[in-house]
């Protein structure tokens, strides 16, 4: 019984390792790709592409965590992604342009967050 107790043990912190450094991995992937779709903005949106850039950077900086609250930060951090992706789709459509930086505003302030987890 102690053997099938540790295989379990082992497979079950392998599977959490690897769901950690997947939202890692997914954090970096849709960064790369929110910098690419703000390339598209208009130059009224120079700042906003620079804080994007700047961010995605400081979203590169982010490294795994056993933490629960770290894991609980990454989905906030990609959910934030996401607003900050349809803020821009919004603004190249010709909607509200303060999404923008409302949107890069939390995605901003989860990041420090995940960050200073270290």
């Amino acid at each position: 019984m102690g053997i099938a107790n540790f295989v379990k043990n082992f497979f079950y912190k392998s599977k959490r390792k690897n769901q950690k450094s997947g939202l890692l991995d997914r954090i970096h992937i849709s960064m790369e790709l929110l910098v690419q779709k703000s390339e598209n903005l208009n130059s009224q949106f120079n700042e906003e592409k620079k804080q994007i850039e700047e961010l995605a950077l400081e979203a590169g900086k982010i490294v795994s965590s056993d933490e629960i609250f770290s894991a609980k930060l990454e989905q906030d951090i990609l959910g934030n992604i996401t607003a900050v992706s349809s803020a821009c789709d919004s603004a190249l459509s010709g909607g509200n342009n303060s999404a923008v930086k409302e949107a890069l505003a939390s995605l901003k302030t989860v990041i420090s967050q995940r960050i200073a987890l270290k």
